[in-house]
């Protein structure tokens, strides 16, 4: 089954979004041109599977990855 490059109601290809972040049930789109959308889906969990699906990189996602410290950070102090 081939998967389908366009979602209902969304005005660009999956091959021309980058990133995406949602607040709520809005989703905040990167293109691959450096501009910003929105869009709200009619199921914003099949949106979310649709994008995944095709690769879209999750911001929100990657925001919650550990993340190594700076190494020019100073580390945290620890209270006793």
């Amino acid at each position: 089954m081939e998967r389908e490059d366009s979602y209902p109601g969304l005005k660009h290809k999956a091959s021309e979004l980058s990133a995406f972040a949602v607040a709520i049930d809005t989703f905040i789109i990167s293109l691959k041109n450096k501009e910003l959308i929105r869009f709200i889906p009619d199921d914003p969990k099949r949106f979310r599977t649709w994008l995944t699906a095709h690769g879209i990189r999750d911001v929100d996602r990657e925001k919650h990855q550990d993340v190594k410290p700076d190494a020019h950070q100073p580390k945290p102090k620890r209270s006793l």
